[in-house]
């Protein structure tokens, strides 16, 4: 008898353990949908992040709302991304793809966004997915070196309906990009003349996105007049620093088309020396910098293989800057009689980046 009691209490424990168990359960479960509900924006800052809600954005600030209840007004230039925290998934892998270089994965990426998982959204958040979808046509009709007319369209519209977003310097500058492919220099001047409105970083990134215009255009003096008057802007921020060195590359680039070989390299070197290794992309396109002005030195092939291979085994982060390297490593292998690595190094190419600039000139170098 006593044994049966003993067997039902035990019981009742076990059924009151699973009923408290289920309970839990059901309650951490709807706790975890109230925490994803109510998920916290952030902004990634050069100084850190910040989480809160993102109430108001502006061409040159975010302003948030911590936690704490406190207001926080971000400069535009201290911003490195703003992830909506009741944003679809689809929506920021597309825009992480887009700041990795990967814009044509972004354009198939962005594309999966379903309409369902828009409904209720908050106009910031539909003003995100616009602008996804607009600087992702148009960075990818760039490195594919294809008709930028409607892609410029995107981003033009993208301009004229949100002129208040904080993305607004970076598509003025996207749309300058375009109109110069598109052969519409003048109108291109005015859209970088807009970056200058900004604070310092883009009043630098204004007068480098003309000189790399006048470097396409093979106006490599005044191109480097333009360089220079970038890092002539008197700015002591970490923004402006970081836009100094791009434009450091890009005068590099000038000195070597001009045939001051040497000054190039001097240039380069010193920039990749005093590098934090953290800032991979720089790194990437300074070795190519380098690479390229060994290269039009004529008698620095192994110098230019060390300088490409680097960036193929190492800073290979970037699209742009890894079709680039394989381009020239192809070129350099068959000119140092490495013909199977040539034509190793060309498959690489053809397979990672089919629609690349670079890709298309090896095709059209081996008449293909």
């Amino acid at each position: 008898m006593s044994g049966t009691t003993t067997g039902r209490s035990s019981d009742g424990a076990v059924a009151r353990r699973v009923l408290a168990c289920a309970v839990l359960a059901v309650a951490g479960s709807a706790w975890c949908s109230v925490a994803s509900a109510q998920a916290p924006d952030r902004v990634l800052t050069t100084e850190g992040p910040l989480t809160g809600k993102v109430v108001a954005t502006s061409a040159d600030a975010v302003d948030l709302e911590e936690r704490s209840g406190e207001s926080r007004k971000v400069p535009i230039d201290q911003v490195r991304d703003v992830q909506f925290g009741g944003e679809p998934q689809s929506l920021r892998a597309a825009r992480s793809l887009l700041a990795r270089g990967r814009a044509a994965d972004a354009v198939e990426e962005v594309a999966k966004i379903d309409a369902a998982e828009l409904d209720g959204a908050e106009p910031l958040l539909l003003d995100e997915v616009d602008f996804v979808k607009a600087a992702a046509a148009g960075r990818a009709a760039i490195a594919a070196g294809a008709d930028p007319k409607d892609a410029g369209r995107l981003v033009g519209e993208f301009l004229a309906k949100h002129p208040k977003s904080h993305h607004f310097y970076d598509m003025q500058q996207l749309l300058g990009d375009l109109l110069a492919r598109a052969g519409k220099p003048e109108a291109a001047l005015t859209a970088y003349s807009t970056l200058a409105k900004g604070p310092a970083a883009l009043k630098v990134r204004a007068a480098a996105a003309k000189a790399g215009m006048l470097y396409d255009q093979q106006k490599f003096a005044e191109a480097m007049s333009e360089y220079d008057a970038a890092l002539q802007i008197e700015a002591s921020d970490d923004a402006s620093a970081e836009q100094k060195r791009s434009a450091q590359l890009g005068k590099a680039r000038c000195l070597a088309q001009t045939g001051k070989n040497p000054e190039a390299v001097a240039l380069v070197q010193g920039l990749i020396k005093q590098a934090d290794p953290e800032e991979k992309d720089l790194l990437g396109r300074a070795y190519n910098v380098l690479g390229a002005a060994f290269r039009a030195a004529g008698d620095k092939d192994q110098d230019a293989l060390i300088s490409f291979l680097t960036v193929d085994l190492v800073y290979n982060g970037s699209p742009e800057s890894h079709a680039e390297a394989l381009a020239n490593l192809a070129d350099l292998w068959d000119k140092v009689k490495q013909t199977e690595r040539a034509r190793e190094t060309r498959k690489v190419l053809q397979e990672s980046y089919p629609t690349s600039p670079w890709t298309k000139k090896q095709a059209a170098a081996a008449g293909t």
